[in-house]
């Protein structure tokens, strides 16, 4: 596991760099810890476009139905039930995903 410091020292040496989506994920997870069900979703759709636009390879595309789902219930009303499950599934794997690019793999 990636330390924290390790991180920060990468980015300010120009020896990584950031993506886009990755603060996008984090935004999206805090929402969702936070019980902001709505805005989660809708941040995740951000999210997961940047996600796949910048590493397609990733695999997360496949997530695009259900996020996309949740954020036009989240548009329309609350979110309940499967949305909310398939969005929790849907950032965590937008989590792996960028802890897989930070590692290298």
């Amino acid at each position: 596991m990636e330390a924290p410091e390790e991180r920060f020292a990468a980015l300010l040496g120009a020896r990584s760099e950031a993506l886009v989506a990755e603060e996008l994920v984090l935004r999206a997870r805090a929402d969702l810890n936070a019980e902001r069900p709505r805005e989660a979703a809708l941040q995740a759709r951000v999210a997961l476009e940047a996600l796949v636009a910048e590493r397609p390879e990733l695999g997360v595309a496949e997530h695009r139905d259900a996020v996309g789902r949740a954020a036009n219930a989240a548009l329309a009303s609350e979110l309940g039930g499967p949305e909310l499950e398939a969005l929790t599934e849907a950032i965590e794997a937008m989590e792996a995903a960028v802890r897989r690019v930070r590692l290298g793999g």
